[in-house]
């Protein structure tokens, strides 16, 4: 994550100021949420990494947002999908979240918020900061959900390793995209 890090603070040259910096504290809403998780030894530390991960999808979710107008008939069908998505995820995990109930709820609920936010870029953005974002977010809602399924429903063989990876590759193309959101990378 440290990497990711400097990666971006490196390459972007043409941001404004304050999204340079919901990106940067994304970033490290992120790695601070990753080292306090690697110590899941109590009820106490999950909350606290949960609300690093939380406060750090809020921050993307600012990032993201931009000034131009949304065509309300895309994001009206897109609200019923994550509906849908959420109830099948309560169903699945309701009867072992126990005290986790409201904040897995606000966990997928800003996780759905942020990729909201990324959806709505599509005009304000060139294809492929859009694109790469989109993938990212995408795979970011894959790591929570197995995430979410693997620690209320049913732990799943190397489900760990599983989520990791699609994180890892889903910050690494959000921050890839946001790069090329001003073409700041020359790769």
């Amino acid at each position: 994550m440290l990497i990711l890090i400097l990666f971006y603070v490196v390459n972007e040259r043409k941001s404004k100021r304050l999204k340079y910096l919901f990106t940067l504290l994304g970033l490290f809403c992120f790695f601070i949420a990753n080292s306090i998780m690697l110590f899941k030894t109590g009820i106490t530390i999950l909350y606290v990494g949960s609300l690093f991960f939380i406060i750090g999808k809020i921050f993307y979710a600012c990032r993201f947002s931009n000034n131009s107008d949304f065509d309300l008939s895309f994001v009206f069908p897109l609200v019923g999908i994550y509906l849908i998505y959420m109830f099948i995820i309560l169903n699945l995990t309701m009867e072992n979240m126990g005290d986790f109930l409201i904040p897995i709820l606000i966990f997928l609920f800003v996780t759905l918020l942020a990729f909201q936010f990324a959806l709505l870029r599509k005009k304000a953005v060139n294809k492929q900061s859009y694109l790469l974002v989109i993938i990212g977010m995408l795979l970011f809602l894959i790591a929570d959900t197995s995430s979410v399924l693997s620690s209320f429903y049913h732990h799943f063989t190397n489900q760990d390793i599983f989520t990791m990876f699609f994180y890892g590759v889903a910050q690494y193309l959000i921050v890839l995209g946001l790069l090329r959101e001003n073409n700041n990378l020359k790769i």
